[in-house]
């Protein structure tokens, strides 16, 4: 309470004292205290940036970063399935279809409706789906573990694609399965691109198979960007040009749910990309006729009393350009049932199967090459000035170096030859006789002039797994005799002869072999041609010499392949070979080319233990030729 005093009447009335409320009063800004006015503005400043940057950075995730945050929530709730395109179709030189894109019939399983797929992808069967495989596996004929393997392992592939439970239905299976879908929730009959190959097994040298990428293919640099459970080019052609005749993949973003597992018909489709095609140098007539001619071969050496005569291969090219014509090799494997049929599969990759069907002999077999290495001798002695083109040397029955006797074929010889004449007639004394001048006077001469001329080392054939043969130091004198007449320790493939006869046929040049010709669009259009340049350009002595030889030797009365090529209409520069083997009869070898004076085509055929170079190799030879001038019917 306050009391109150009123001048002048407080003598007069006595004292009064009222009550008074008291007001909360506020005190003016102007009159406040200078810390709470600091306090208050900082309190103001912090938050009104606090709310700037709260804008800041709502404007930078809604504006700024917008494609980030999006691609990252689609990745959080996508899955990218990539299935096979069809592969791009593979013609010869004149534009036949080797191998085109067709599909096979498969039952895929969904994991999901079967069974449950815990950490790792880790699927079992549950008991519904256990017994809808049982049923599968009942009808098929198919083990049921083997079934549930099948899931377990495209899983592990590509988790978002449905697995290959049966690779081969078979036509009466799928047309069950798909009169009964709703008998077999979880089981589709679909279908799957493959390769059909119009001509059959024509080709399995250079074409090659396909198969599904492994995990060693998966870590190389040649395969980034290719996914698990592809197929790819695993030999042949498939496999050198597989980036060009794969094209891109079809890929189809799946959304998923919290769990990753895919959300019924959610799907969203890229736009596929389009495989192309490939053209190659080979003549589909051609090469039908060079392993028809292998076959014949085969059967003459065996008619001649070589019943070990089981296999070959022939190489059939352009001397000047390096374009192969056809490239045959037997036994042979059939691509088109390796396509279709995996347990003929199977029985190829076996690494027990005899027949080695999966070698291509013209490219990847080694073999002496006898008498047919000859002329390379010959181009060695006379460029490193150990013989003249006008040289005489004596062609005995045998010749004996150190303690050693070297025979030759005919004991009986005794006569002094010019080098075309000893190489009409394959004097081996002759040649021996280079052999010793080579150890004595020119050690590294034939070495190097058999690798300058393609031999003991790749010619770079676009083809994978070329063998690169093997050219022996001579440590001995004879060791370097033997040498003189492809014996011994040295190796060649048909391939590489074929390579060295083009050499001499051109005039020294080199040439890079090859199938492939040009890269095709869909619609079949060259897009571009491929391009193989002469790998080196030599400057050969006396050339004259040795052609004038080859010519002899199939058309001389005496030469090795007169009663071959005798009387045939066009002029063949050859020269047989009859190379010892190990385990067997001696390998048949011809090695040439024609026309002798205008060479547009090199033929070279081997016959494992087939016998002389004339008895089975030239006359398979002499088929080709036939075929490739249109004579005699072919």
């Amino acid at each position: 309470m306050a009391t109150i005093f009123v001048r002048g009447e407080a003598e007069q009335q006595p004292h009064v004292q009222l009550p008074v409320p008291r007001l909360a009063l506020v005190e003016p800004l102007a009159t406040a205290k200078p810390n709470g006015l600091l306090r208050l503005s900082l309190f103001s400043a912090v938050c009104i940036a606090g709310f700037a940057l709260l804008v800041l950075r709502l404007w930078s995730l809604q504006v700024m970063d917008t494609a980030r945050y999006t691609r990252a929530a689609v990745q959080q709730s996508t899955r990218a399935l990539v299935q096979q395109r069809p592969r791009g179709v593979i013609v010869d030189a004149k534009k036949q279809l080797l191998a085109v894109a067709d599909t096979k019939s498969v039952v895929t399983a969904d994991p999901r409706e079967l069974g449950s797929i815990r950490a790792n992808w880790n699927w079992s069967p549950t008991p519904r789906g256990r017994a809808l495989l049982a049923r599968l596996a009942q009808i098929s004929s198919e083990p049921v573990t083997s079934l549930v393997a099948r899931i377990r392992s495209g899983l592990l592939r590509s988790p978002y694609t449905d697995p290959v439970v049966i690779p081969g239905p078979g036509r009466d299976l799928s047309f069950y399965l798909l009169e009964r879908q709703t008998e077999f929730p979880g089981l589709k009959v679909t279908a799957l691109p493959v390769r059909r190959y119009p001509h059959g097994a024509l080709g399995s040298e250079f074409l090659g198979l396909l198969g599904e990428i492994n995990g060693q293919q998966l870590e190389q640099a040649r395969y980034r960007g290719y996914q698990a459970g592809e197929l790819i080019g695993q030999s042949g052609v498939e496999a050198t040009y597989d980036r060009l005749l794969r094209g891109r993949l079809r890929e189809t973003r799946i959304v998923v749910g919290a769990l990753g597992r895919p959300v019924t018909g959610s799907q969203s489709l890229a736009r596929p990309g389009t495989a192309r095609g490939l053209k190659l140098t080979i003549d589909a007539r051609l090469q039908r006729a060079a392993e028809r001619a292998l076959r014949d071969g085969i059967g003459f050496a065996r008619a001649a009393g070589h019943t070990d005569a089981d296999a070959g291969a022939a190489v059939v090219m352009n001397p000047r350009t390096g374009a192969i014509y056809a490239l045959a090799s037997y036994p042979e494997f059939n691509q088109a049932a390796a396509a279709g049929n995996p347990s003929y599969l199977a029985q190829l990759l076996s690494p027990t199967n005899q027949a080695r069907p999966l070698i291509d002999r013209a490219t990847q077999g080694l073999y002496p090459p006898g008498s047919t290495f000859k002329p390379i001798v010959a181009e060695a002695a006379l460029a490193s000035g150990l013989i003249s083109s006008s040289s005489v040397l004596p062609c005995t029955g045998s010749l004996t170096v150190g303690n050693r006797v070297f025979n030759n074929v005919e004991p009986w010889i005794n006569a002094d030859l010019t080098l075309p004449e000893a190489l009409a007639i394959s004097c081996d004394t002759w040649f021996y006789r280079l052999g010793v001048g080579f150890y004595t006077h020119h050690s590294q001469a034939l070495e190097q002039w058999a690798q300058r001329l393609g031999i003991g080392r790749p010619t770079g054939i676009d083809l994978p797994g070329e063998a690169s043969g093997e050219f022996p130091k001579a440590t001995y004198e004879g060791d370097s005799v033997n040498l003189s007449i492809g014996q011994g320790a040295l190796l060649v493939t048909p391939l590489q002869l074929a390579v060295a006869y083009s050499a001499l046929a051109n005039g020294g040049t080199i040439i890079q072999p090859h199938v492939g010709s040009a890269i095709l669009s869909p619609t079949g259009r060259v897009l571009r041609r491929l391009r193989f340049p002469a790998r080196a350009q030599l400057r050969l002595i006396g050339l004259q010499a040795i052609r004038n030889g080859l010519y002899r030797a199939a058309h001389d009365s005496d030469g090795t392949s007169a009663a071959i090529f005798g009387n045939f209409p066009v002029p063949v520069a050859g020269k047989t070979g009859t190379a010892q083997a190990s385990g067997g009869s001696d390998h048949s070898w011809y090695a040439s080319w024609a026309p002798a004076n205008h060479p547009r085509v090199v033929v070279v055929v081997l016959i494992e233990h087939g016998g002389f170079g004339a008895q089975a190799a030239a006359p398979a030879a002499r088929e080709i030729y036939s075929a490739y001038f249109h004579l005699g019917g072919h």
